[in-house]
Order: structure tokens, then sequence, then C-alpha cells
């Protein structure tokens, strides 16, 4: 469990790379992580999970970011200049893979990343509403999905993150 200061500028980065707060695309951020091998890993993720759950994931993502930015507004939270630059697949891909190596940097999670970006209530907040609107077995596909593609990513920029 995370419980220091949520790193909002590289959650503003998100959003940005996605499209912004009012058109968000998971797809969209997805496809600048990735860069030119964003087929490819679509791929590796449909061959490992199936089409259906791989397309679940992303409607669970764009739930999720959007739901994100209606429970911060509501408490009064304010998305900061987004860092790094979201044009920069690599640094935020490499940024969302730090974010996510647990303090005692013995493991890489995805809850941890998902409390480092929006705080440890939050993430309950966020994971509760998606439960409630898209399942719990959905809500596990897209925590399994999400991490398979965040490690994947990380190798393919830096086989051995810090």
């Amino acid at each position: 469990m995370y419980e220091g200061q949520p790193d909002l500028a590289l959650t503003s980065a998100i959003v940005a790379a996605g499209g912004g707060p009012s058109h968000f695309s998971s797809i969209t951020l997805f496809k600048r992580l990735a860069g030119r091998g964003a087929d490819a890993e679509a791929k590796k993720l449909t061959d490992q999970f199936g089409a259906a759950d791989v397309k679940t994931t992303f409607a669970i993502f764009d739930y999720a970011i959007d739901d994100t930015i209606v429970v911060a507004t509501a408490r009064g939270i304010v998305l900061p200049r987004p860092r790094p630059n979201p044009k920069n697949g690599k640094a935020l891909a490499l940024a969302l893979y730090g974010a996510g190596v647990t303090q005692d940097r013995r493991q890489w999670d995805v809850g941890y990343m998902l409390e480092h970006l929006i705080t440890h209530p939050i993430h309950h907040v966020i994971m509760n509403d998606i439960d409630a609107k898209f399942g719990k077995d959905n809500n596990a596909v897209f925590h399994m999905a999400l991490d398979q593609m965040m490690h994947d990513l990380g190798m393919a920029y830096e086989p051995h993150p810090r």
C-alpha cells in the first residue's frame, strides 16, 4: 500500500497523453506509451487475455480515469501541469513503471502504482465504483492486464528498471 503524497503531475500527464479530461481514451494513452511497439503489445495482450477481456480492460481504464477526475474534482484536487511531457511516451511509461515499484524495491504492483497516482483512499473509491459498474471479475482482469502491459512497457524501454 502506498500512503505517500500522490504524484499529481504524473497523473496529469497520463490524462493529457490520453486526450485530456474531456476526451480521455486509454487506447490513445496506450499507443503513446507503447510507441512503435503498440501493435505487437496489443497482439500479445490479446493472445494472453483474449480480445473480449482486452476490450473490457480498456473500457474499465477509460471509466477509471473519468471517475478519478470526478472524485478528485469533488475533493478539490486540481491537477497541476503534466510531468513528464505527455508527448514523450518512453518517459511517461518509465515514470509509470517507476510509480509501481514498491518502496522496498522488491516488486512492481499495479495497485501501488494507482495509489502513487491518486492516493490509497481514492484508489479504493475508484475500485469500488469499477466493481459496481463492471463486476469484481472484470476488475481483476483489468488489474492483471494493466499489470502485464506496464511490466512489458517497463521492460521494453529499460530491461532492468531501477
